[in-house]
């Protein structure tokens, strides 16, 4: 009977520790086929379509340029826009002068006579300006200094001008001024000088121009075209024959040609 017992504890005792090792050895399995997938998985390397990674791009959108914070507003031909709201520039130019185009003194018309002299002169002028730009409309003064024989011709006044910015490189422009006038150095009609005493020339005249100006750097430009003014033109003196004051007018044109070099600094 003792020995019964002793195997069939013997018996419990091997089944027990063979039920123990049959999940250890069902996990050293899985772990082992889980390491070995692994490294099949790494071994094999995926198969890649490059054709389609070949037609993946980005595209990224400009923002617009900012008009001043642009670099190239800084560094380059002025944005090929001309800019700048207050304007400096000196002018130079040939000029020419018929007097007494439109209307002409007559010398000895209290006598009956006629002596009306045609003059025309023509030399190179010389000017100045300072305006403020308005987006398209400006506005400033100008002085112009006419370097004819025998005398000269001193304008000043005010200049109107339109200037269309949006064409690239060149912008042009067009002008409407208002203007005193004198003479410098004799008459507008020389022969007075030698008929009246203390003669002096006062008048006004109104211009029209037209031309382009071209942008050079930031703050400079290059502007080239024509004026047309009309000339109006009255002289006084004192006739020592008659011993009175003395008047008489005459109105004329002046055609000049003009290059300007313009400075924009603000």
């Amino acid at each position: 009977m003792i020995r019964l017992i002793m195997i069939l504890s013997m018996a419990l005792l091997v089944t027990s520790t063979v039920e123990a090792q049959e999940p250890t050895e069902a996990m050293g399995a899985a772990g082992e086929a889980a390491e070995s997938g692994a490294a099949e998985a790494v071994a094999e390397p995926v198969a890649v379509d490059e054709a389609s990674v070949g037609e993946v791009s980005l595209a990224y959108a400009d923002p617009p340029p900012s008009e001043e914070g642009d670099p190239d507003c800084l560094t380059k031909v002025y944005c090929k826009v001309v800019k700048g709201k207050l304007w400096i520039e000196g002018t130079f130019g040939p000029a020419k002068f018929n007097a007494t185009k439109f209307r002409t003194i007559n010398l000895l018309e209290d006598v009956g006579g006629n002596l009306s002299p045609s003059v025309v002169v023509r030399g190179p002028e010389f000017g100045a300006a300072i305006g403020a730009q308005f987006k398209i409309f400006s506005i400033g003064g100008r002085f112009k200094y006419a370097k004819f024989d025998p005398f000269d011709l001193i304008t000043a006044g005010v200049d109107f001008g339109f200037l269309v910015k949006k064409v690239p490189f060149v912008a042009p422009y067009a002008r409407f001024g208002l203007y005193y006038n004198t003479t410098r150095g004799g008459t507008v009609i020389p022969l007075l000088d030698q008929l009246y005493e203390d003669t002096k020339t006062n008048g006004g005249g109104a211009s029209i121009g037209a031309g382009v100006r071209v942008p050079v750097l930031k703050w400079l430009s290059v502007a080239i075209g024509f004026d047309y003014t009309f000339v109006a033109l009255y002289v006084t003196g004192y006739d020592p024959i008659e011993d009175e004051d003395v008047g008489n007018g005459t109105i004329g044109g002046e055609i000049s040609g003009t290059f300007a070099l313009t400075v924009h600094p603000i």
